[in-house]
């Protein structure tokens, strides 16, 4: 377990010092934590107590698997391309070591990141209302525990793929993913509709998912082989 504790230690200290992807976070955060809010929070006869519930439900939960992916690039994606990987993989570790630890690593900054997008939401709504608005105990749940196990799952999966495919492969995959992640925004609050609410078995179906995907994603790394992974490094 230290082993898999120093490669994230690693990783979270490359995403600090990369000042374009502490930019890039941030303002994706910003612009989408900010602006976004207010506009959602406009509609007449809408409860903002109960649109506050759904932005801290889904948006808070986007943005930190945005963000996850964006982080996740620099601990895979960019660490094949630029040899770092064949160094890991010359190591005593094993691959699945490597990958829980990038996980780690990746999810704890992205975590943090996405309190951060949760606060300037919360602040957002109330600025728009006009008053004080904070989520509901079962929405705090949601961002305290179930928010960073999807991180985790959205992490791993996508660096499971990193991994495995090679660099155009990875390239099409990227695009795909900034695509789908920016329908999920702008489409899953439309979709629930301002009668949706969160309730505790609706969080303990979530919670089961997200562990049963995290699992999903661990066993899948004994696919990853160390040869197949040097082939798909660009010379």
């Amino acid at each position: 377990m230290n082993e898999v504790l120093v490669v994230a230690r690693k990783e979270m200290m490359q995403i600090i010092r990369s000042k374009n992807l502490i930019i890039s976070a941030l303002l994706f955060i910003i612009v989408f934590g900010t602006i976004s809010t207010p506009a959602f929070m406009a509609g007449e006869g809408n409860n903002p107590a109960n649109l506050v519930d759904q932005l801290g439900f889904y948006l808070v939960l986007t943005l930190g698997i945005f963000t996850g992916y964006i982080f996740t690039g620099q601990a895979f994606f960019r660490e094949k391309q630029d040899h770092v990987m064949e160094t890991l993989l010359c190591t005593p570790l094993s691959l699945r070591r490597i990958w829980l630890g990038k996980v780690l690593g990746v999810t704890i900054t992205a975590y943090l990141f996405t309190l951060l997008a949760a606060c300037l939401i919360i602040g957002g709504a109330s600025f728009a209302s006009d008053t004080i608005l904070l989520p509901g105990a079962l929405v705090l749940i949601h961002i305290l525990f179930i928010v960073p196990l999807f991180i985790a799952v959205a992490v791993g999966l996508i660096g499971f793929l990193q991994l495995l495919l090679g660099m155009r492969e990875n390239q099409i995959l990227n695009f795909a993913l900034i695509f789908v992640i920016i329908m999920l925004i702008t489409l899953t609050g439309e979709l629930l509709g301002a009668t949706f609410t969160v309730t505790g078995q609706f969080l303990g179906a979530l919670f089961l998912l997200a562990l049963a995907l995290l699992s999903m994603t661990a066993f899948l790394t004994r696919l990853l082989d160390k040869e197949r992974i040097i082939t798909t490094i660009p010379e």
